[in-house]
């Protein structure tokens, strides 16, 4: 996730794992107050719940109405509680039938709990909150439920939007992610396997027929370091190795090289005589990167020939030099 960020812009601050969400939230308000930084608040700001009204509920009731498809639950989780908040109020008003069903983790069932995150007006330590959840814990659904209730969230709630909260386990959630990306092939992470999870346990007991709409709102892609991906190998199982054995892999033929010619032979002993390392590489071959990465770690100067790179492409330079040194 990180490399991620990185790759698209951002600069990744991190903040110390023992203060958990709330000090992330401190963390980001003194950054964006030290630097005169945009601090969205996504926690409280009321502009992410409305633009939930605004697209995703809408688009969510035109869809069964345009199937002509009564939805009878809704289940999704709580991050910021936008999502939440957005699509209940417009469910709540063209499909009040609806159950809406809210998943929060089996270990940390803050809502379930009835103690309420107090909201500080002063802003100390934060508008988010005054102190950590007490029940709170430390659990596998990343972009759910951090250790306090957001007051987007709390507002829902106290405004009547959810009917039943669901309490989905981690390695239920694991399991469920790892099911829909085998079978149905949609890649998801843990926190989408949670809430599949979740609307799976309203369908084993919902009459035939039911309608359920599971929100699943993130990809598999965030969590490549986490525990969902813990028993995928990178390097081939014994069956992936049972299989590739099962065939000859019969190599493809060499490619055709240009004869060896003198001025070839000239420069790649020429190259040789003037330097103490040279390495003649593929300019974009993994191996050949290792390789330099090491020499330039230990502080081995050398001279790199890519012989594959444009600056001897013509007239095939780079074919004859790989020639002369094969001779």
């Amino acid at each position: 996730r990180r490399k991620l960020m990185r790759f698209l812009g951002a600069r990744v601050v991190l903040t110390n794992p023992a203060h958990k969400g709330t000090g992330m939230v401190i963390k980001a308000k003194e950054l964006a107050d030290k630097h005169g930084w945009f601090f969205p608040n996504q926690f409280d700001n009321e502009a992410n719940a409305w633009i939930h009204e605004m697209t995703t509920g809408p688009e969510i009731v035109n869809a069964f109405e345009d199937a002509n498809i009564k939805l009878d639950h809704f289940v999704l989780a709580y991050g910021s509680g936008g999502t939440l908040k957005g699509v209940a109020k417009v469910l709540r008003e063209r499909s009040p039938d609806t159950k809406i069903h809210v998943c929060e983790p089996d270990n940390a069932p803050m809502i379930y709990s009835g103690i309420e995150t107090k909201y500080p007006e002063s802003g100390t330590p934060s508008t988010s909150f005054h102190a950590p959840h007490p029940v709170w814990r430390p659990h596998l659904f990343q972009g759910w439920a951090a250790d306090f209730i957001p007051k987007l969230v709390c507002k829902a709630e106290k405004s009547g939007y959810i009917d039943e909260v669901i309490h989905p386990g981690g390695d239920d959630a694991i399991n469920t992610s790892r099911e829909l990306a085998a079978q149905e092939g949609i890649f998801s992470g843990t926190s989408g396997g949670g809430v599949l999870a979740g609307a799976i346990k309203i369908a084993e007991t919902a009459p035939e027929g039911t309608s359920i709409l599971a929100i699943i709102p993130d990809t598999g892609e965030r969590y490549l370091s986490t525990p969902l991906f813990d028993n995928i190998p990178a390097d081939m199982t014994e069956e992936e190795k049972a299989l590739a054995e099962s065939t000859p892999s019969t190599p493809p033929p060499p490619p055709d090289l240009p004869g060896v010619l003198p001025e070839a032979i000239e420069f790649v002993k020429k190259t040789n005589t003037e330097n103490k390392v040279v390495f003649w590489s593929l300019q974009y071959c993994e191996f050949c990167w290792t390789l330099k990465k090491l020499l330039d770690a230990v502080g081995i100067p050398y001279e790199a020939i890519n012989i594959d790179s444009f600056e001897y492409a013509k007239d095939q330079m780079g074919n004859m030099y790989r020639a002369a040194l094969c001779d």
